[in-house]
């Protein structure tokens, strides 16, 4: 009966020893092992927090420029009053809340298209209020569209190259008559911007370069 005891206790005590063991040879894990893993997990992280930082300062110099060209894009009517000419601005661009503030002189433009250009269009519209303003629109003395009412949004109307396009005012609708005029295919990227009183015309000659 004790001898039975004997032997069933063993396997008991052969478990505990191949526990034992187990743990030993965990415990002998080299020193240089983990702290090689501990290097590899602080690389990674680190690698990720300076992709961080290179996305921030992207998106940091992006808004900067952005902030500079809208701020560099600015349009007034102060910018124009001198000579009617904004170099650089876009069709359709917006300047003053009345015609009364434009304060423009009416003028006569040259404009100067790109080489073999046959056809161009005149982009017109009101930098002002949308007031009842109307105009016609001549080519070389005939008259190619007529009672043109001139909105914020720009109309196109279609010209040949070389002519002479004529605007001539037909109703004021408060304030006098203020437009502004842009040529699409023009060596200078330039708007025109022009007052046309009841009766009285603009012209533009349209040279090819």
């Amino acid at each position: 009966m004790a001898n039975y005891r004997q032997n069933k206790q063993r396997p008991k005590s052969h478990a505990t020893n191949q526990y034992e063991s187990r743990q030993t040879e965990n415990d002998d894990v080299p020193l240089e092992y983990t702290e090689s893993s501990v290097n590899r997990r602080s690389s990674s992280t680190e690698k990720k927090k300076n992709k961080h930082r290179l996305w921030i300062g992207i998106t940091v110099l992006i808004a900067f420029g952005m902030g500079i060209y809208f701020q560099g894009s600015t349009s007034t009517i102060k910018d124009v009053q001198s000579d009617g000419i904004g170099k650089g601005m876009q069709a359709g661009v917006l300047l003053v809340s009345s015609d009364d503030l434009a304060d423009l002189a009416a003028r006569d433009f040259k404009i100067e298209m790109k080489e073999n250009t046959t056809t161009s269009r005149m982009l017109i519209w009101d930098f002002a209020a949308e007031d009842g303003d109307v105009v016609t629109v001549k080519v070389d003395g005939n008259i190619l569209q007529t009672d043109i009412n001139i909105m914020n949004n720009p109309v196109a109307v279609d010209i040949p190259v070389p002519s002479v396009v004529e605007i001539i005012g037909v109703k004021d609708g408060g304030g006098g008559i203020t437009y502004g005029v842009k040529f699409p295919g023009a060596v200078h990227n330039s708007a025109y911007f022009n007052a046309a009183p009841v009766g009285s015309s603009n012209a533009y000659t349209i040279t090819v370069q």
